[in-house]
């Protein structure tokens, strides 16, 4: 790797030396503002030092790959020229500006090394993918397609062609079955609801961020629990902030015919809980809360140590971004977190953000809600028929 330095009057010029001399695969490791020293350095402006690198390995992998396989790898190579070339024809600023100006093309620097990490990962992915059987290569594409991380599908599909002959013949139906069965492995903790006859006053709180569909999930579990499974349930509502929230509740709770608290602090909660605590089960439906609103989880936090649940399950909607999903999830684990309910799977076009979320946050997989019939549409998630969704996308809804 090569490596130098460059001083100029202003970062244009700078990234624009660098560039001539060092090509467009150069990454720029470091910038600062110098000035000159002594009483001289006075009468001077000061000037931008930049530290580049050039590895001369990568750039051999990309030229070839602008050559023989133009698709992803030359793609992104495109877009990270692209970045230092929006720097470089960048208006530029006066000295009292620099400071700011910095922190601009510091953000558009590091966007530059995520997509040259980006192009090692896919040539990696590429060259892995391109030794594969046929059939699999097709459920790698399948998965990504189904906006599976692509780490996550690589990896499922090494499991599927380790698992194939050596000789590269399978049946295509055998093929198929082999990676339906290591998605299923990836998908192992399902664990709905269970009671225990010995036991009364079990509560279960749901929590999640706004417009998931935490109520009528938990009418839905509460009507199930009352007709399916002959339990005395109970409702508590915190959710005072929204007046429909519990309304709609109140009235779910008396079509099933079961006793339902709207509370509003966590004194209250604490004596709804006592008069319920003869109940098989005790639903406690919180407001939904914003999981960057410090104050709002707060309170949700005060509530939690106030009713001390024995369940806490976060209501998450299979239609938001997975990076989300996990920051979220990440959020609420400060409040502690002990399963999971996706919400809206009619909702979706794909549901590889169910696989990625269940990958980073590891924790039990309740039910799927898949409508807003109450009770019907809820269950318990089968990972056959969640894989058969990864492979074939709505037809398995």
């Amino acid at each position: 790797m090569k490596i130098k330095k460059y001083v100029a009057k202003d970062f244009k010029t700078a990234i624009q030396k660098a560039k001539e001399e060092m090509g467009r695969d150069a990454i720029i490791l470091h910038t600062r503002q110098i000035k000159k020293g002594g009483i001289l350095g006075l009468l001077y402006p000061p000037r931008v030092e930049i530290t580049v690198a050039v590895d001369g390995n990568l750039q051999v992998n990309t030229d070839r790959t602008r050559t023989n396989m133009p698709l992803p790898p030359a793609a992104a190579k495109t877009e990270s020229a692209a970045v230092i070339e929006n720097i470089c024809d960048s208006p530029v600023t006066g000295p009292g500006e620099n400071a700011g100006r910095e922190d601009e093309v510091l953000l558009e620097l590091q966007k530059m090394k995520n997509l040259m990490t980006d192009i090692k990962s896919r040539m990696y992915e590429v060259e892995v993918i391109k030794g594969m059987p046929e059939q699999v290569q097709h459920f790698y594409e399948t998965l990504v397609h189904n906006h599976v991380d692509r780490d996550i599908a690589l990896n499922v599909v090494n499991h599927v062609a380790s698992r194939l002959p050596k000789d590269g013949f399978s049946d295509d139906s055998w093929a198929r079955d082999v990676c339906l069965h290591t998605l299923q492995e990836t998908i192992r903790q399902i664990q709905p609801i269970k009671l225990s006859p010995e036991c009364k006053g079990m509560k279960v709180f749901l929590v999640g961020p706004t417009g998931v569909g935490k109520t009528t999930t938990i009418a839905k579990l509460a009507a199930n629990l009352t007709f399916l499974e002959g339990k005395d349930v109970a409702l508590i509502t915190l959710d005072t902030y929204r007046v429909s929230a519990a309304e709609q509740l109140r009235t779910f709770a008396e079509i099933i015919g079961i006793p339902i608290s709207v509370v509003f602090t966590p004194e209250d909660l604490v004596l709804a809980i006592e008069q319920h605590r003869q109940k098989d089960i005790i639903f406690v439906d919180t407001a939904g809360r914003s999981p960057y609103n410090a104050e709002q989880m707060q309170e949700l936090q005060e509530f939690i140590n106030a009713g001390r649940p024995d369940e806490t399950i976060l209501v998450l909607s299979v239609t938001t971004d997975s990076n989300d999903l996990i920051n979220i999830y990440q959020r609420f684990q400060t409040i502690g977190v002990d399963k999971i309910i996706f919400t809206k799977l009619d909702e979706a076009c794909n549901y590889g953000a169910i696989l990625n979320a269940l990958h980073e946050i590891k924790k039990p997989l309740a039910y799927f809600t898949t409508g807003q019939s109450v009770p019907d549409d809820i269950e318990i998630p089968d990972s056959l028929r969640l894989a058969q969704m990864l492979l074939n996308g709505d037809e398995a809804l």
